[in-house]
């Protein structure tokens, strides 16, 4: 027999619980959460936006150096426009991945809801995080 109670089973106990490997509930599939797959999509455009960002700051800088010559200091190029913009961007994309990260925590913390999309999504918006605050961190202390 079963480790669990079947909706046909004549038992007393009126609680449903579904084996770990389940993916289906009274003979329906179950559906995916709608947090996880919200985190899903945030993460990545999150992904996209810290590349696209990456890609633009990149190639601003590089035409500003070459247009101004190699002795820019890094007081001037701290406040170039590119680095400014850049940087707000790059903590545009951080704020999606952090609302990424929660949504995912939230669709992981739902019940009887498939939940490829929200660990997906979590681990997403979670490295990329990581990624960038170690980035940072190696920025302020490498300097």
């Amino acid at each position: 027999m079963n480790n669990y109670n079947s909706p046909n089973s004549n038992t007393s106990n009126n609680d449903y619980t579904l084996p770990p490997e389940s993916t289906e509930v009274y003979g329906r599939p179950l559906k995916h959460s709608g947090p996880g797959i919200a985190s899903f999509v945030v993460g990545l455009v999150g992904l996209l936006g810290h590349i696209v960002t990456f890609v633009l700051m990149s190639l601003a800088l590089n035409n500003s150096i070459e247009l101004l010559g190699s002795s820019i200091s890094r007081e001037e190029l701290a406040f170039h426009p590119a680095v400014v913009l850049g940087s707000l961007a790059f903590l545009v994309c951080l704020v999606l991945n952090l609302i990424g990260l929660i949504l995912g925590i939230v669709g992981l913390a739902l019940k009887n809801r498939r939940k490829v999309f929200a660990v997906i999504g979590t681990i997403l918006s979670g490295l990329l995080i990581l990624f960038f605050t170690v980035l940072v961190l190696g920025g302020i202390y490498l300097t």
